[in-house]
């Protein structure tokens, strides 16, 4: 054998050796480091959220102003009443809740047109009276009313959430963002 084959040899016989001992490391236990890492975001402070419906039938929260901090559930039930925006009808999203062309002419001479929201917590209770009968809302319709007020009041544990129209007619909503099957 010649002199270049025997050191490579024996180079391929120790580096195995080398790596199988550790080189002589020695093993320590667990290093406490501190925290992890944090990233602040620049958002705004708690814009208010209003629920509109994506196409695959979720509720989706969009946020409804930047400029105010936490807006009351009248502003934030009221931006949903207005529907979606441009921008969120751009990007597939829309309402189930009725538009102000959408009542009828008759109810419209009874006075239960659109005018302003109020909302009242009475106990565990959020009653959102609206400009529009509750009767004939879909379901989608009473999930999104319920999810936008829900997002407006920081109560815990969360409310139950009464929607009272211009009818007078009352009934419960429940926030649901998955729809029902």
């Amino acid at each position: 054998m010649t002199r270049v084959r025997r050191a490579a040899a024996a180079a391929a016989l120790t580096v195995p050796l080398l790596l199988a001992t550790g080189c002589g490391i020695a093993t320590t236990g667990v290093v406490e480091s501190g925290r992890a890492g944090t990233v602040k975001l620049a958002t705004a402070p708690d814009p208010g959220l209003v629920y509109f419906i994506a196409p695959d039938g979720a509720l989706v929260p969009v946020p409804v102003s930047d400029r105010m901090q936490r807006p009351d559930i009248g502003f934030t039930i009221g931006m949903l009443l207005e529907g979606p925006s441009e921008a969120a009808r751009e990007a597939g999203l829309t309402t189930e809740v009725p538009a102000a062309d959408a009542i009828s002419p008759d109810a419209k001479a009874k006075g239960l047109a659109r005018g302003p929201v109020e909302a009242a917590a009475v106990g565990n209770t959020v009653r959102v009276i609206l400009p529009l009968p509750v009767e004939p809302l879909s379901g989608p319709a009473r999930r999104q009313l319920a999810c936008t007020a829900l997002a407006a009041v920081s109560v815990r544990p969360a409310p139950e959430i009464l929607l009272v129209g211009s009818d007078g007619k009352e009934q419960s909503a429940v926030c649901e963002v998955r729809p029902e099957r």
